[in-house]
């Protein structure tokens, strides 16, 4: 460790306690989460509050050293990745749920906190954060901001900047933004905290949120129903949205590909036994009155869901459900036994997913004959998550090339190549080359003014 290096960690030292600054030697020893680099930097932090935190950024800001933020280390687009001569920012430590009201339905809560932690605390009061994805006991709300994740309730709850109310943020002035409203009418001008939903850290650290809770669901029917196409699997979905006895909670889809291939390789190929179908939607639904077996019935009686399925299997109990749960949520699967993946997140207007599958099916198939496929998402917000690769070495070149084929005519069509994943490093190239110039030249002004020295998470997004 160089004389600089060993400066600035006496100084972070004397900020958060020598124990909770790490070396070289001891972040070599550690889980880097979904990307290698995420643990590449030289030190790393683990202040346990927000004047800690603006103190930390204070020191770097006088060494010059880049900041970092990382929360539970589960994103998928390198948004937390880092650089040897970088500090990381880890603020688990900063873990507490200082205070939960069930009457306003709001909890205040620090950037640390899992996910699953706060639904718990919420369920406790029969409450619900109102957003839900596979990550959940490691992902952090502040990650889950500054990444604006959405997850498997958006199509009815939005994604994590609709659960916002407050927000607290530290600058890369070290100056604390300190915006932590706690009711939803709040017309104050620039709603300055939506900015940092989705910033993934380069405007600045979220340390605090106030978060607007829904009402929680203390059982569901799960229901796995193969169909043609995604066409008829909306359809089905419409249908359950007007249905008066019951409350749509999920409703995801996976295509034969990717279903066949995670139940085998899991052991679970027994749960796709009921039939063999191009697609197939998983539906959770909560029972408002009655039976709930009266109201499946019901369903199934529906005639536009009776023409719309091929077939249908009802979780009987805990073990079914989390049966089929895991083909749906165990996706990385695939990249772990077809090596040399690419991934990708994107949004399709909901009446053009049938037509965007066949077409990016068929300019891969173009690119690659041998190619695989392997595509499932959420279907109410028409989110698609794609699993694209051979199991061989892909040049550069070629990746930009499988991009492109997966991309094609998105943004005439009113979708999106970036749906809930983030930019991070991954996507730079394709926000630079899909983003509007207007968009990114204001992107580029806003990221100047809060941070005009380029401290904040630089190499990110922009």
């Amino acid at each position: 460790m160089n004389s600089d290096v060993e400066a600035l960690r006496a100084e972070l030292a004397a900020v958060a306690g020598a124990k909770f600054v790490a070396g070289r030697a001891a972040l070599d020893g550690l889980d880097p989460g979904f990307h290698p680099d995420n643990l590449a930097a030289d030190l790393a932090v683990h202040p346990a509050t927000t004047d800690e935190v603006a103190r930390i950024v204070g020191v770097c800001g006088r060494h010059g050293v880049a900041i970092v933020p990382q929360g539970g280390r589960t994103g998928l687009s390198g948004g937390a990745a880092s650089d040897a001569g970088n500090v990381v920012l880890d603020l688990r430590r900063m873990s507490a749920i200082e205070r939960l009201d069930p009457l306003a339905g709001t909890a205040v809560v620090q950037a640390g906190v899992t996910l699953q932690t706060v639904e718990e605390a919420a369920n406790a009061h029969g409450l619900s954060v109102g957003i839900d994805l596979g990550a959940r006991g490691t992902a952090t709300i502040g990650g889950m901001i500054s990444t604006n994740a959405g997850g498997m309730e958006a199509f009815r709850n939005g994604s994590m900047r609709n659960r916002v109310l407050g927000l607290e943020a530290v600058l890369a002035s070290g100056a604390v933004l300190d915006d932590m409203t706690e009711v939803p009418k709040c017309n104050e001008g620039y709603d300055l905290k939506q900015l940092f939903c989705g910033a993934e850290g380069t405007l600045g650290v979220v340390t605090r949120a106030v978060l607007r809770l829904a009402p929680a669901v203390e059982s569901a029917v799960t229901l796995l129903i193969g169909c043609a196409n995604a066409a008829d699997a909306l359809k089905i979905v419409s249908a359950c949205k007007g249905a008066r006895a019951l409350d749509l909670l999920h409703s995801e889809i996976m295509w034969r590909n990717y279903a066949t291939k995670v139940a085998g390789e899991i052991g679970l190929s027994a749960a796709l036994g009921f039939c063999d179908a191009p697609a197939y939607l998983l539906l959770e639904l909560a029972t408002r009155d009655g039976a709930p077996g009266e109201a499946v019935h019901a369903l199934f009686d529906d005639p536009v869901i009776a023409g719309a399925m091929i077939d249908a299997v009802v979780a009987k109990n805990e073990r079914e459900r989390r049966d089929i749960w895991r083909i749906r949520e165990e996706s990385f699967i695939v990249d772990n036994v077809v090596p040399h993946c690419s991934w990708f997140d994107i949004s399709v207007p909901l009446g053009r997913i049938d037509a965007v599958v066949q077409d990016v099916e068929a300019r891969l198939n173009a690119l690659d004959p041998e190619i695989g496929i392997w595509v499932m998402g959420h279907l109410g917000d028409g989110n698609l998550h794609y699993t694209v690769g051979s199991g061989k070495p892909v040049s550069d070149a070629r990746k930009a090339d499988i991009a492109d084929a997966v991309y094609g005519g998105l943004k005439d069509m009113g979708g999106s190549f970036s749906a809930e994943h983030g930019i991070g490093t991954d996507k730079r190239a394709s926000l630079a080359k899909h983003g509007d110039p207007e968009k990114l030249r204001l992107m580029r002004e806003i990221k100047r003014v809060f941070d005009p020295h380029g401290i904040m998470n630089p190499g990110k997004v922009l």
